[in-house]
């Protein structure tokens, strides 16, 4: 166990953990298994884990000063720096951390994180995947639902033993970072997002950038030299290892014309022939490199990450194809939640598709940047929910745009405008809790309009 906030018993440690989400039970669960005393507080009255919670000290409906009696405070991803109570306690200069920080004190096991605005989560999977067909006992969490500190407890109570942690990290995650350091951390990329949580561009890099704060010299940086903020940040940084799908300098595995190529005592060979996975368009050769570095520097062999990108499949809502209804192809990429993963996907299109956009905007979104890339790729584009309007007025130079406000009727206009061949892509750039739960709710619901459709016929 790491002493980084001077813990000498955890028996004697108060923790408040702010947010009762599957992140804070997971550390008020590891809390309690190595002794501190825990107290948990959600502001919602109607939470459906009550039972769960109850075996805890707890509050619903509020923050209480109960919580300044605290020696650290935990905060979930989800919870605004900005209210009150979070104020108090750095007012009284209580250390308030993430459950990514927390986690990373009880255990000592090697980290491999990365983080980025898009393809975080193939490229976590994959990664995860490579370090599995290495015979390594990797477990994988973060920010794809499965909380560090759960597996952190399932190291701690399991005989599993030399565990890798694999981690996809949003910014939320490490804006409340110490002392958290992976051995192996990469960057994807970096585009405006979450401008609706953070005061700006530059608050929102920084909070990516943490990832690295605490790097020493056993630790490597994996880097996307094509991002024009990441190449400006560590261009002259020495722990820092570049891939890139444009560059061939000072890269472990190359990109040339439809192959990676990786070197072996001076010897370029074959990796893998891109025909040879699913992982289809620019940015998923782009996450394979980024994977696929990182596991090289943490010692993973090429056949484990050769035989890994080959049978990887992809992500559900990410490019995901649903399948043919009247030979019209249908692609649901609902993960798309911000405007670069909408152009990663659009770009992914060798022919003109029917486009539908929309949801809520995450934060005063400059959709007009799609233009060029819009009139090239696009025949028609429906755009839906509480932003459509705006989307569509931004874009209004399209010719064939309409407006829709409801998502299952935007779906069926954009099955009924098109014919056999088209493709219709779901690529919303938006956030969907406009009309649904999350990104997954509103492609399980793309889904479920596609399969009606087809049992229609």
């Amino acid at each position: 166990m790491k002493n980084d906030l001077n813990i000498k018993k955890w028996e004697e440690v108060n923790i408040s953990i702010i947010g009762a989400g599957i992140s804070g039970m997971a550390a008020a669960k590891l809390g309690k298994h190595i002794g501190a005393k825990i107290f948990i507080s959600d502001y919602n009255k109607n939470l459906k884990n009550i039972t769960e919670i109850k075996q805890f000290d707890f509050e619903i409906g509020q923050h209480s000063s109960k919580i300044l009696n605290s020696d650290i405070i935990i905060i979930s991803p989800g919870i605004p720096n900005s209210i009150p109570i979070v104020k108090q306690c750095e007012k009284k200069k209580i250390p308030i951390i993430s459950e990514i920080e927390f986690a990373s004190l009880i255990t000592s096991s090697p980290i491999l994180a990365l983080t980025g605005s898009n393809g975080k989560t193939t490229t976590t999977n994959l990664l995860y995947q490579m370090c599995l067909a290495d015979g390594k006992n990797a477990l994988i969490g973060g920010n794809v639902g499965i909380p560090f500190s759960e597996n952190v407890l399932l190291e701690m109570t399991s005989k599993m033993e030399n565990i890798i942690h694999v981690l996809e990290l949003s910014s939320f995650q490490l804006e409340r970072i110490e002392s958290f350091t992976p051995n192996i951390a990469g960057l994807l990329n970096i585009s405006k997002d979450h401008l609706d949580r953070h005061v700006d561009f530059n608050d929102y890099l920084n909070a990516k950038i943490n990832l690295i704060k605490n790097i020493n010299k056993t630790g490597k940086i994996i880097y996307n030299q094509d991002d024009l903020y990441l190449n400006k940040i560590f261009k002259k940084n020495n722990l820092a290892i570049p891939f890139s799908i444009n560059n061939q300098k000072n890269i472990y595995f190359k990109l040339n014309s439809n192959k990676i190529l990786t070197q072996s005592n001076g010897i370029e060979k074959v990796l893998i022939k891109l025909n040879q996975t699913k992982l289809k368009g620019n940015h998923n050769v782009q996450n394979i490199l980024a994977a696929s570095t990182m596991a090289h520097c943490y010692g993973i062999s090429h056949n484990a990450i050769k035989e890994s990108i080959i049978n990887f499949s992809p992500i559900p809502h990410r490019l995901e194809w649903i399948g043919k209804v009247n030979e019209i192809n249908f692609f649901n990429d609902s993960k798309a939640t911000n405007i670069a993963a909408t152009q990663a996907a659009i770009s992914s299109f060798d022919k003109k598709i029917i486009l539908i956009l929309g949801g809520l905007d995450k934060g005063k979104t400059d959709f007009s940047q799609l233009l060029p890339l819009l009139k090239e790729h696009t025949k028609f584009i429906i755009t839906y929910g509480q932003d459509g309007k705006s989307i569509k007025k931004q874009i209004k130079s399209i010719k064939n745009i309409i407006y829709i406000k409801k998502f299952k009727d935007a779906i069926l206009k954009a099955s009924e405008c098109s014919k056999s061949g088209d493709t219709i892509l779901l690529s919303p750039g938006c956030a969907s809790f406009d009309q649904f739960l999350n990104y997954e709710d509103r492609g399980n619901s793309f889904k479920k309009i596609i399969n009606d459709m087809e049992l229609e016929l």
